[in-house]
């Protein structure tokens, strides 16, 4: 794994990267750096280059919220290519504690000898509709790399599993808040800027992002400021979303991420996908990677019912697989570009 203590760097790729993305990405020379991959604006894969520096400030923050001591054992279950992955190894590295690497399946998860892991709201809904409960050793999980629905937090309290909503960025070499609501970790700063976006500074940021092989660093006067559109009270952080998390039906604004957490709490073989229409603006569309007509229509009433009527799903895709980030998060724009938006059921 990574040598968080020499000035070598390493490159960490999804092993599933196709070869073409692989010819294109050319690595700097930057001593003691990790590097990352996330989508450039071209929609092409672009790197984010993270100081081994900024990793280890970001572990030692999670590690003081959870008072991590050298007799924990952290469950390696998100790839390492992601800074998830990679910051439970940068946190273990820092602690002494041990790290149980495995492949995810929810019954070997709840058996082992684990008390700390981090998981996305995909694996924490394995867990609730398998009915695993956890060991006593177990004492927390942070859940991160998508919105984390209220309800399946309860859910999965009620089984008692200890999980702590958080969010984070890879520019940030992770986390960036935990809690309900999200507080900000103390290594960084935060405040809003222009258009309600979130800014940030402090020990974790990266170095900047590289494009071509050339390195360029947005952050101004040691300020990063991210797409996410948020809200600050003090500590405490709101996400309200992206732009594009945002679309008008009929006049009225409705929220995807709020339908997200929906239709995750209901199944996570859906998405939900706002479909162009002349008289309305937008309407919602669900697509959905099952065969079962019945089990579909089950979906479909049980999300009408729980939002409001203009929010209402019009039609379903079947989709071979919906695509998501290595952490489970949606990729929407890519759903959308598989979408024939005629054939619909």
């Amino acid at each position: 794994m990574i040598d968080f203590e020499s000035n070598e760097s390493h490159l960490l790729l999804n092993p599933r990267t196709p070869a073409e993305e692989r010819e294109r990405l050319i690595v700097p020379s930057l001593p003691g750096h990790v590097f990352v991959t996330t989508s450039g604006s071209t929609g092409s894969v672009k790197l984010v280059a993270l100081s081994k520096t900024a990793i280890l400030a970001s572990a030692a923050a999670v590690n003081g919220y959870f008072g991590v001591t050298p007799e924990d054992v952290f469950a390696a279950v998100l790839p390492p290519f992601h800074v998830g992955g990679l910051g439970i190894y940068a946190r273990a590295y820092l602690s002494g504690a041990r790290v149980i690497a495995m492949e995810w399946e929810p019954r070997t998860f709840g058996e082992s000898d684990a008390t700390i892991a981090s998981l996305v709201p995909a694996q924490v809904h394995d867990l609730v509709e398998s009915r695993i409960t956890p060991k006593t050793e177990m004492r927390a999980i942070l859940v991160g790399g998508a919105a984390f629905d209220p309800e399946l937090a309860h859910r999965a309290r009620s089984l008692g599993w200890p999980v702590h909503a958080s969010y984070g960025m890879s520019e940030c070499a992770s986390t960036i808040a935990i809690g309900e609501p999200l507080e900000l970790l103390p290594h960084l700063e935060a405040r809003i800027d222009a258009d309600d976006r979130l800014a940030l500074r402090g020990a974790s940021l990266f170095t900047g992002y590289v494009e071509g092989g050339v390195l360029t660093d947005p952050k101004v006067d040691g300020w990063f400021t991210s797409e996410d559109r948020a809200m600050l009270d003090g500590s405490t952080l709101t996400i309200t979303g992206r732009p594009s998390d945002f679309v008008k039906i009929g006049g009225e604004s409705v929220d995807l991420r709020r339908l997200d957490r929906i239709l995750a709490s209901i199944t996570p073989d859906a998405a939900v996908l706002a479909a162009p229409d002349e008289r309305l603006g937008h309407v919602i569309h669900l697509a959905m990677s099952r065969d079962d007509s019945r089990a579909i229509h089950q979906f479909i009433d049980e999300f009408n019912a729980r939002v409001l009527p203009f929010e209402r799903a019009r039609a379903v895709h079947r989709v071979d697989e919906i695509p998501r980030s290595p952490l489970g998060k949606l990729l929407r724009r890519e759903l959308e570009k598989r979408i024939q938006w005629p054939n619909v059921r």
